[in-house]
């Protein structure tokens, strides 16, 4: 945990300098307090403090006592004379510390005369920091967003449809992915790269016990064997579980998807609710060969206190922080018969605003190049908008274990084609007890039906 700790304070101290440097926090303006620091950047209060005391030290920021961590009024920051591209991001976004440095190297040695700041906001309150920058007269180039930013279709009025300027690239990408992002006809963001939610394991764990290790048909049989056979108790106490599951909406659904009648996805079932919640809560109270966590920072997996764990790519792009002692697989969902999951995507986006729209337009061309995107796919755990770039830097078996080869990748959700942003809220509330053990997935299932009924939103 020291060394993540230590990334943090430091991911944080990176982000307040910029903004500082940037002019985005001006001298004489106030930081948010420590404890908003901490909810709106999801850290510790040590974590905060330490970020603010290596502020203090390089003299960009002073204590007052009784009223906050202030920018010193006479702070002089020097402007430059050169261009600059400005790209607006949210925190905590994984890919913009291990996949944008790969994208920002390829367009700063086609553009070395262009200076690229990035500025990273708190993903809780994106779109006002994204308002405040445009009346500030910093209106960004480019925005990185996920597609859970693109729900509110008023705010995508401001931003350039990218269809014929990405026209001869448009037909390389996957077209679930871009169908996500065509609103009105009008292509709002460019994908740069996704996830699937899939289940990774520890193959050090199976090798200790003598369990194969999951194959291309290994079916929920032998998962429910491994699970129980990697679980182990010591003087009446679970010291390792078979699974570790969080109870996100975008990790559990992936059980109800695998359980539905391929093709017919125009809502979860009830039949498919039940079934996916049995299995979660057999695994989890009945054989007690999972367990369920709270905090994504606390997977049992990382400390290989569980061997197998529901994950996304972005997510494990983080392990590499952990210094964790094993190398993590992935296996096919073995949960139904029908080959689906949930995607994430990172988009760009330029606004019909931003102050360089030829330099923001060719950086979004350069992030698609294939070149660039296998350049990223080989340095980081990443995948590739391109399905040739996969196929080139992935193993097949890989591919396949990842549910995004063909026919499979047109049976993959969104989050918001499987729920509406309303039915995720009441999702969050139906099932809080049913998490604690405290309700049976019979008794829960028609709530929950009834919340995700109507959800169902096709992109246009």
């Amino acid at each position: 945990m020291r060394r993540e700790n230590e990334f943090l304070y430091m991911r944080l101290y990176g982000i307040l300098k910029e903004q500082i440097l940037t002019g985005l926090i001006q001298p004489g303006n106030y930081l948010l307090p420590e404890n908003e620091l901490c909810r709106c950047y999801s850290m510790s209060r040590n974590s905060v403090r330490k970020a603010l005391e290596q502020l203090q030290n390089d003299g960009l920021v002073i204590k007052r006592p009784g009223l906050g961590t202030m920018v010193p009024v006479d702070l002089a920051i020097q402007p430059s004379d050169r261009s600059v591209l400005r790209i607006l991001a949210p925190y905590p976004a994984h890919f913009v510390d291990n996949g944008l440095p790969s994208i920002i190297k390829a367009f700063s040695k086609l553009h070395p005369h262009v200076d690229v700041q990035l500025l990273s906001l708190p993903a809780l309150h994106f779109w006002d920091s994204f308002q405040t920058c445009c009346h500030m007269g910093m209106t960004p180039d480019v925005v990185l967003v996920s597609d859970l930013h693109l729900t509110d279709r008023d705010r995508l009025a401001a931003f350039t449809d990218l269809r014929d300027p990405l026209s001869s690239q448009l037909d390389f990408i996957y077209p679930k992915l871009l169908n996500h992002f065509r609103y009105d006809d009008q292509l709002i963001a460019a994908p740069l790269t996704f996830t699937p939610t899939f289940l990774a394991f520890n193959p050090t764990l199976f090798a200790s016990e003598g369990i194969p290790l999951p194959t291309e048909d290994w079916t929920l049989d032998d998962f429910c064997d491994a699970a129980r056979r990697l679980t182990q108790e010591q003087d009446a106490r679970i010291i390792r579980y078979g699974l570790s599951i969080f109870p996100q909406v975008s990790r559990w659904p992936v059980f109800a998807l695998q359980n539905q009648e391929a093709g017919a996805f125009d809502g979860l079932t009830a039949d498919s609710l039940r079934k996916a919640l049995s299995l979660i809560q057999d695994l989890l109270y009945h054989q007690r060969a999972a367990i369920m966590y709270p905090q994504h920072d606390t997977n049992p997996f990382l400390y290989e206190k569980s061997a197998m764990t529901l994950t996304t790519l972005f997510e494990m792009s983080s392990w590499k922080d952990r210094s964790i002692d094993f190398t993590p697989e992935a296996a096919p969902l073995p949960f139904g018969p029908t080959k689906a999951t949930l995607l994430q995507a990172n988009s760009l986006m330029i606004p019909m605003s931003a102050n360089h729209p030829e330099l923001a337009l060719a950086f979004v061309q350069i992030a698609l190049e294939p070149d660039v995107q296998r350049t990223m796919c080989e340095s980081t755990p990443f995948l590739s908008v391109l399905p040739q770039v996969n196929e080139a830097t992935r193993t097949r078996q890989l591919l396949h274990a990842l549910n995004v080869q063909d026919p499979f990748m047109d049976n993959n959700l969104f989050l918001y084609e499987l729920f509406g942003e309303s039915a995720m809220d009441e999702l969050k509330d139906e099932l809080a007890l049913f998490w604690l053990g405290l309700e049976t997935a019979d008794a829960v299932t028609d709530a929950v039906a009834k919340a995700v009924a109507g959800a169902w939103a096709k992109p246009q």
